[in-house]
């Protein structure tokens, strides 16, 4: 059985993987969680994230600090809020490619989960529906280069004005579902799909397959491959990402 659940994960790797693409870019995402179990229905956690993107080490993407709990309504039914503080670096280009700006960039994100789960002997089917606010506070961008294709005597390190972004507050709804196998005690494979959907329709898909690797009751870790397609003009756009994540339960 458990050689036959092996194959079927290995499978599925391979059918949510696309052919890379030269516009897609790469990153890795690392993640430490802490959390604190204060009884048998409630937990409290804590984490911390960094991104790159652009052939993975090439360029900082984003770092971030998250705290949230988590209750156990039923014993397949859990609900879970947090938020989340993010520091984006961002990249605007003109439509020729040429930079415009370049800078860091304040998010604050609220979000507030329902997640239900049914084991089937070792397999474990799970779905997840998150609500999440996102917003983003004012700030002044200075921009580079001219605004149209007539810059023979400017380059894209010329400071061309400032603009004041304000504020904005955006909603999405996140839906995740996910197979995972209880290979021995401390492996743990899993693939899942998640969609982002928000007001004018879906913006992206994320494909992810990896595994879990529980070392004791209070160290685990995670290894996963995810792809990401986004269907609109999406500033993130289509990515393969290698992700490493630590979690200590106490």
């Amino acid at each position: 059985m458990a050689k036959h659940v092996c194959i079927l994960i290995m499978l599925a790797m391979a059918a949510i993987v696309p052919a890379h693409a030269q516009s897609d870019d790469f990153g890795i995402w690392t993640e430490a969680d802490f959390e604190k179990k204060i009884n048998k229905k409630l937990t409290l956690d804590g984490s911390l994230e960094l991104r790159t993107r652009d052939d993975g080490f090439g360029e900082l993407d984003r770092w971030s600090v998250g705290v949230g709990a988590t209750y156990k309504l039923t014993d397949w039914l859990k609900a879970s809020v947090g938020y989340s503080f993010l520091n984006d670096n961002n990249h605007k280009l003109y439509k020729d490619g040429m930079l415009y700006a370049d800078y860091w960039g304040q998010r604050h994100r609220l979000n507030v989960s329902l997640t239900a789960s049914k084991e089937f002997g070792d397999l474990t089917v799970s779905l997840r529906e998150r609500w999440q606010y996102t917003y983003r506070p004012e700030q002044t961008v200075e921009r580079y280069g001219a605004k149209t294709i007539e810059r023979i005597d400017l380059y894209e390190d010329e400071l061309y004005d400032e603009k004041i972004s304000k504020g904005k507050g955006s909603n999405k709804w996140r839906n995740r579902l996910q197979l995972k196998y209880k290979l021995t005690k401390q492996w743990r494979p899993y693939v899942n799909a998640e969609s982002t959907v928000g007001a004018s329709g879906l913006d992206k898909m994320r494909y992810a397959a990896g595994t879990e690797y529980r070392l004791s009751k209070k160290h685990s870790f995670d290894l996963r491959y995810m792809y990401q397609h986004a269907y609109k003009d999406d500033e993130e756009g289509n990515r393969h990402v290698l992700g490493i994540g630590y979690t200590y339960s106490f």
